[in-house]
């Protein structure tokens, strides 16, 4: 009845509401996202004490899994308008569905340089409302190269005073503004331009950033602020509306403008990105 694209927590919830309803679904993942980092969450509704995000994805896979769902590891390749539905073609195999609800989220663009990944969700966030607490009192550098970046940095001054901004880029690739670099000035942050060459620190916990300018930067945290673009190429193949920066539209209920094919979680809004908002968005998918 129902075929999942992404099984993070909208995905997991949508599967939970319809196994429930007594409808078959079928998750199919290719098992990336961002469930897939180091991340500990600390700000979803009853665990006081945080729980990882790779450990929250795993009682939710279970829980959809007694309700009746299926789950496979697969990566959709293209997707196809049928008579009574879709059809779905993976890597090796093509699945048919009467509806879709795409839970794909977003892509980070995180800093590239070796052994990045190992750092993420440990001492590399992204995220002000997941990870700012996190900082207080620590050496942060905050990379990006833009406006919104400078914000960032604005914000995080409520957590801790020792800040750094990184472009990421030399001078000619940067686009702060002249009022913002006057604020980061004002507000005695230091600015360094050159990208990152490597990052010092050991099990994902960074101590030192160096610079190809041969700056190095001594940082307890990374915190990336070079944004994110929403995962919809799937969703194109049907001709589905895209609004502000490339993000499926949806109704409150979340419906695209093609009848039988839904949308939750990141994927559908440049705001939010929290956990709760997925899992309620998922819902409200899977229930519509």
């Amino acid at each position: 009845d129902i075929v999942i694209i992404g099984g993070g927590p909208a995905g997991l919830s949508a599967a939970i509401y319809a196994g429930r309803a007594l409808r078959s679904v079928l998750v199919i993942d290719k098992g990336e996202g961002r469930w897939s980092y180091n991340q500990h969450n600390e700000n979803y509704l009853g665990f006081p004490q945080g729980i990882s995000a790779k450990h929250l994805r795993e009682v939710g896979k279970k829980q959809a899994q007694k309700f009746g769902a299926d789950f496979v590891d697969d990566e959709i390749k293209t997707i196809k308008k049928r008579a009574k539905g879709f059809a779905f073609k993976g890597m090796n195999k093509t699945y048919l569905g009467r509806t879709v609800i795409f839970s794909t989220g977003v892509k980070d663009h995180f800093p590239s340089f070796e052994g990045a990944e190992k750092y993420i969700g440990r001492s590399l966030f992204w995220c002000l409302l997941c990870d700012g607490y996190k900082i207080r009192g620590k050496r942060v550098a905050v990379l990006g190269f833009d406006d919104q970046a400078v914000d960032t940095c604005m914000h995080l001054r409520k957590y801790t005073k020792d800040l750094v901004f990184l472009t990421n880029c030399d001078e000619t690739g940067d686009k702060v503004s002249p009022e913002k670099k006057a604020l980061l000035k004002k507000m005695r942050i230091p600015l360094h331009y050159g990208s990152i060459a490597e990052a010092k620190g050991s099990r994902g916990y960074i101590r030192e950033i160096c610079l190809d300018s041969g700056v190095k930067v001594k940082a307890d945290v990374l915190f990336s602020r070079q944004g994110y673009s929403p995962n919809v190429d799937l969703a194109t193949q049907l001709g589905v509306i895209l609004e502000g920066k490339g993000y499926i539209k949806t109704d409150v209920n979340k419906r695209t403008n093609i009848p039988g094919v839904y949308a939750a979680g990141d994927v559908t809004s440049e705001t939010a990105h929290q956990i709760v908002t997925a899992a309620f968005e998922g819902a409200t998918a899977s229930i519509s």
